[in-house]
């Protein structure tokens, strides 16, 4: 039940910074968390996305640091997408100049702030998976915000400016851009505390997939989530006029079909209602006996998930538990029948966490209560473990993930999806 996600690159043997060539250091960019900072694809071209990658020897994982602030690999620097200095901006790589956009603090508690913006390099909502893109956010106390990076460089020429701030203190938490003089961006020594926001909507969270107005420009680009299937395309509603919906499609032999909405993850504690509209038509295999899953509440890292929905044994089941890093703590338990031919509307409410006498799922299909109370035997989250295989946090995924043995091509659609802190909020 459930399969094993793409792994996540981790610390290791090997991952302090490379040794000097001449004047030049090179080496390594090292998530706290988990993974290399990366130029995707080894591409050196202006606007190329940076992401977080398993740590090797790839050429775009080589980096070099200046002491004008800049961090550069293949000869381009990272630089926030157009200059600009918003939470959430993409950070790409961009031929090298003076601007400040292009300029980082690098302090000892780890953190990498730019210096236009204030904001600090972290992988889009704090997720360690492979090809994870980088951002710049609100500066927090947490490991994805923390960098280890190479020794500095010989500076490109003799007029490049000093270092901007000193490296022994954390970077403010106002949203001034740090000044240019030698002065240091706080008084204090201790790192930012956990009341500085860090990622929007943690403390409640709306977010409304709407694929007739903005397609999927609501979800995470994840090609990597297209296993021996196509990437999902946009139609034309096969159940609702004039709306457009996501259709995907699975041959026979494929493994997964799946998009990833662009929000913050699910922590403990956290109160969450889903809405999660499909459509199967009648040829759709719901009597399969293997995995089938339709949407995914999946832990970051690798393993089978805390909670998923799949469809099997003619039944939608709630089901998960698998990947527990203290061993399988499985569960299945069908809720409706898998009718095919109409629009179903799931309401899911979830209560995450990860102490399995406090999590709890709730399932409304079509207006109508079919599960109340359910605490699954693994809980809603999964703790942490020593290997890293598991954490405190989920994110959501939906679209076909299933066993590759399944011979029968399948293919749906996701009318709409929502996310919302009550159930009126996804109801409609």
């Amino acid at each position: 039940m459930g399969a094993l996600a793409l792994l996540f690159g981790v610390l290791g043997a090997g991952l302090s910074a490379g040794s000097a060539e001449a004047a030049v250091v090179t080496g390594r960019v090292t998530n706290t968390a988990g993974g290399c900072l990366e130029n995707a694809n080894n591409v050196a071209a202006a606007n190329n996305p940076l992401w977080l990658n398993n740590c090797g020897t790839a050429a775009g994982q080589q980096w070099s640091r200046y002491a004008d602030g800049t961090l550069r690999v293949q000869g381009l620097c990272a630089d926030t997408a157009g200059g600009a200095t918003a939470s959430g901006t993409r950070v790409v790589l961009a031929a090298c100049t003076t601007s400040t956009s292009q300029k980082w603090n690098f302090y000892v508690a780890g953190y990498v702030q730019n210096q236009k913006s204030s904001l600090c390099l972290a992988p889009l909502n704090n997720r360690i998976v492979a090809k994870g893109v980088m951002t710049i956010v609100a500066c927090a106390n947490v490991a994805a915000h923390k960098w280890g990076v190479p020794a500095l460089s010989t500076p490109p020429t003799t007029t490049t400016p000093p270092v901007p701030t000193t490296t022994t203190t954390p970077p403010t938490t106002t949203t001034k851009p740090p000044t240019t003089t030698t002065v240091p961006p706080t008084t204090t020594t201790k790192p930012p505390t956990t009341t500085t926001p860090s990622l929007p909507g943690q403390t409640t969270q709306v977010w409304d997939s709407n694929f007739t107005s903005s397609g999927f420009g609501r979800f995470d680009d994840t090609p990597w989530n297209n296993v021996g299937a196509s990437a999902p395309v946009l139609v034309s509603s096969p159940v609702t006029a004039g709306a457009k919906a996501a259709r995907f499609t699975m041959p026979g032999g494929g493994t997964r079909t799946e998009i990833v909405p662009t929000t913050a993850s699910f922590t403990e504690g956290q109160d969450r209602y889903f809405r999660f509209s499909f459509y199967l038509p009648t040829n759709f295999p719901t009597q399969v006996t293997s995995w089938q899953l339709l949407t995914q509440w999946k832990n970051d890292g690798t393993g089978s998930p805390p909670l998923e929905l799949t469809v099997g044994n003619g039944n939608l089941n709630l089901s998960g538990g698998y990947g527990h890093p203290a061993g399988p703590r499985t569960f299945s338990k069908a809720f409706a029948p898998a009718t095919t031919g109409q629009r179903v509307d799931l309401v899911i409410h979830v209560l995450f966490s990860r102490d399995p006498n406090k999590g709890v799922v709730d399932i409304w299909r079509n207006g109508t209560q079919v599960l109340a109370g359910y605490k699954p035997a693994g809980g809603t989250l999964y703790p942490t473990s020593a290997s890293g295989t598991a954490t405190t946090s989920s994110y959501w995924k939906m679209g076909l993930y299933r066993d590759s043995a399944i011979t029968q091509a399948a293919q749906y659609t996701i009318e709409s999806a929502k996310i919302g802190n009550t159930y009126a909020q996804v109801a409609n």
